[in-house]
C-alpha cells in the first residue's frame, strides 16, 4: 500500500474526556473534536501525558479510539499511541484497534505512534518494526522521550532511541516520523541520520522549545486543547504556512503577543497536564467531568490563572 506524507504543522495531544466512572465520555470527546478539529493538522490520542495512555486501560483505550473514528471520519490525519507495558502487549493492543479499523472500514489517514524504549532496548529495534509493519501496513511515527523511560524506571542502558538507530529505521518505508522530547543538541543529531528520506518528519514534543526554537514539522501540543485558533495562529507563523489572514501592520505584535500568552499557558500546566486542562474544559462545559485518572490534585489556583489568561486573551467564554 502507499504510505502517507506525515503531515507538517499543529497536531493536538488531545486529553482523554472521562466520565465520572472513568468510562470514556463520548460527547466530551466530540464537543472537543469540534473545537480543535479546524485549527489542527493532525490529532495525536492517548499519549502517554496529556492523553493519559500509560493508565487507560486497554478496553478504555479501544473505546477511545472507536468513538475517535466515529467522530474524525477522516477528515483529519489520527495519531494512535500503542504502546504497551511489554512487547506482547503492544501487540495485542495493535490487534485490537486493527480489528476496529476494519470494522469501521475505516480509511482516514492513521499513524501508529510508539515509544520503543517503554518496553525495548534498542538492539533489536529495526527487526522488531520489521515485523510490526508487516503486522500494520499503516504508517508509523516513533516516540522518543527520556523522562518517560525513566519513570518507568526500565533497566535498559540507554533512555534514548540511538542515532545510528534511528538512521535504520528511518529505512522503513512505513516509518514516517518521530515525536522527539529530549535535549536540543540530539535533534540536530536525529536531523542528519534521517536526511535522506526528505519527507520524514520530526516534531517538537516540548512546547517551550517550539517556542523558542520551532521545528520545520511541526510541534506536538497539548494546550491546543484549551487554544487551538492561538497555536494554529503561531505554528503557521513559525513554519511559514498561509494563514489567510494576509498582512497588517500590527501583525508582528500580534503574534508576539500571542507567543506570550501561549507560553504562559504552557508553564502553569508543565507539570500535570491532563488533569489541570480537563478541569478548564469541563467549566467550559466542554467536557463532562474534570476526571482523570493522573493521581494528583488538581490545583485549583492553576485553574484560575488558565482561566484569566484564556480570557484575557479572548479564549474563554464569557
Amino acid at each position: 500500500m502507499d504510505h502517507l506524507t506525515a503531515p507538517r504543522g499543529l497536531i493536538v495531544d488531545l486529553v482523554t474526556p472521562l466520565r465520572a466512572n472513568g468510562e470514556i465520555d463520548g460527547r466530551g470527546l466530540g464537543r472537543l473534536l469540534d473545537r480543535v478539529l479546524p485549527h489542527v493538522q493532525a490529532v495525536f490520542i492517548a499519549s502517554p501525558y496529556a492523553g493519559e495512555g500509560v493508565n487507560l486501560s486497554v478496553s478504555q483505550r479501544e473505546d477511545l479510539f472507536d468513538k475517535t473514528l466515529v467522530v474524525v471520519r477522516g477528515r483529519t490525519p489520527l495519531f494512535v499511541w500503542v504502546t504497551g507495558g511489554t512487547q506482547d502487549d503492544t501487540g495485542q493492543i495493535l490487534l485490537l484497534l486493527l480489528k476496529k479499523v476494519e470494522t469501521r472500514k475505516y480509511s482516514g489517514p492513521l499513524f501508529w505512534v510508539d515509544t520503543p524504549l517503554y518496553y525495548h532496548s534498542n538492539r533489536g529495534l529495526t527487526l522488531h518494526y520489521q515485523n510490526l509493519c508487516t503486522i500494520a501496513k499503516q504508517s508509523w511515527m516513533l516516540h522518543n522521550d527520556p523522562e518517560l523511560i525513566r519513570q518507568v524506571g526500565r533497566t535498559f542502558k540507554r533512555k534514548n532511541i540511538r542515532t545510528a538507530i534511528l538512521k535504520n529505521l528511518a529505512g522503513i518505508q512505513e516509518i514516517r516520523g518521530l515525536i522527539f522530547l529530549g535535549p536540543l543538541e540530539r535533534t540536530g543529531h536525529y536531523q542528519k541520520a534521517v536526511r535522506k528520506k526528505h519527507d520524514f518528519r520530526i516534531y517538537d514534543g516540548q512546547e517551550s522549545h517550539f517556542l523558542m526554537y520551532p521545528s520545520m514539522s511541526g510541534v506536538v501540543s497539548s494546550g491546543a486543547n484549551l487554544a487551538p485558533k492561538a497555536w494554529r495562529k503561531i505554528t503557521d507563523a513559525s513554519l511559514n504556512m498561509p494563514d489567510g489572514q494576509g498582512d497588517y501592520p500590527d501583525r508582528l505584535h500580534q503574534l508576539l503577543k500571542t507567543g506570550v500568552y501561549l507560553q504562559k499557558l504552557a508553564e502553569i500546566c508543565r507539570s500535570f497536564p491532563s488533569p489541570t486542562i480537563k478541569s478548564v474544559l469541563s467549566k467550559m462545559e466542554i467536557i463532562e467531568s474534570p476526571m482523570s485518572i493522573m493521581q494528583s490534585e488538581v490545583e485549583e489556583e492553576k485553574v484560575r490563572a488558565l482561566i484569566k489568561e484564556m480570557n484575557d486573551y479572548g479564549d474563554y467564554p464569557q
